[in-house]
């Protein structure tokens, strides 16, 4: 890391811990939700600049990390541990890149895997479910910082800032890099839905982004990590190229590309824990599974 993305980064966790903008002044409804309130960062009138795609040699496993909610939990929030409070978010990230750790897209991934660039030397995919306006506000300005994408696994229910994301702020976001994916239009059990709705949750989450964004979308997240044949077969014909689930592992291109595992993220994990657990999970060694694993 250079002196100066050092100090953007140090800068930056230094306003997160004086509370500018932290996630204790942010109101919240529920983890299916939106944030909204004190903490929703202003919208900056120089636009972001996305940064360069990091490539290399590398053609292998992935770790595929998976974030909610990147704000602190209230008291009696349902599903608290979706929440990772910003500060722990920005030092996690932190830690990623002082392990040598580099951000990709998922697109990046498939191209890698299929004969296009490589990737960098210890790549690694940071996921962001549903679409809440702390991932704009926080987690877009802390990658940002460190030169890094995510990718935005986008419900279509969620492009409304009453209880997501405005346009504006998908649009900064893609402006600063990030890939989006589709998460379905209602986040339901797709295992559970008739063909009509199967098809309209899919390739209609797709249309819908791409109609809105004009962006390509070919990453596709099942919610609640819930699929099967049926489902798959729905996203394989939609036209997406890949789609993650909530099973733990790391993701390789050696696994079916319409069931990539990733690595679950839960708000009280510090970074020496995610540290390790990529670890554990990259040698094999059986992760311990999450409270709430599953909801995706």
């Amino acid at each position: 890391m250079t002196r100066a993305l050092t100090l953007a980064v140090l800068a930056l966790l230094a306003v997160v811990a004086a509370g500018c903008g932290s996630s204790s002044s942010t109101s919240s409804t529920s983890a299916g939700g939106s944030t909204t309130g004190a903490g929703a960062a202003p919208h900056h009138r120089r636009a972001a600049t996305a940064p360069a795609p990091l490539t290399g040699t590398h053609r292998g496993p992935v770790p595929i990390l998976m974030y909610h909610v990147v704000t602190e939990a209230k008291p009696g929030t349902p599903y608290p541990e979706l929440w990772t409070p910003w500060p722990t978010f920005v030092k996690t990230m932190l830690a990623l890149k002082r392990a040598g750790y580099s951000a990709v897209t998922m697109n990046a991934v498939y191209r890698a895997w299929h004969g296009g660039p490589g990737l960098p030397r210890k790549p690694i995919v940071l996921t962001f479910d549903d679409g809440y306006l702390s991932q704009y506000a926080h987690a877009r300005p802390t990658l940002r910082a460190l030169g890094w994408p995510g990718v935005l696994y986008l419900e279509g229910k969620n492009i409304d800032p009453k209880v997501g994301l405005s346009r504006h702020q998908v649009r900064a976001m893609i402006a600063a890099g990030w890939e989006v994916g589709a998460h379905s239009l209602t986040h339901p059990d797709l295992t559970t839905v008739g063909a009509a709705q199967l098809t309209d949750e899919v390739a209609g989450s797709r249309r819908k982004i791409q109609r809105t964004f004009h962006v390509p979308v070919n990453s596709f997240c099942y919610p609640a990590g819930r699929f099967n044949a049926t489902v798959q077969a729905a996203v394989r014909a939609a036209g997406f190229t890949n789609a993650t689930t909530t099973d733990p592992g790391i993701a390789s291109p050696k696994d079916d590309p319409y069931a990539l595992p990733r690595i679950r993220i839960n708000g009280d994990d510090q970074p020496a824990a995610i540290l390790q657990r990529i670890r554990d999970t990259g040698t094999g060694a059986a992760p311990a599974a999450p409270a709430g694993a599953g909801y995706g």
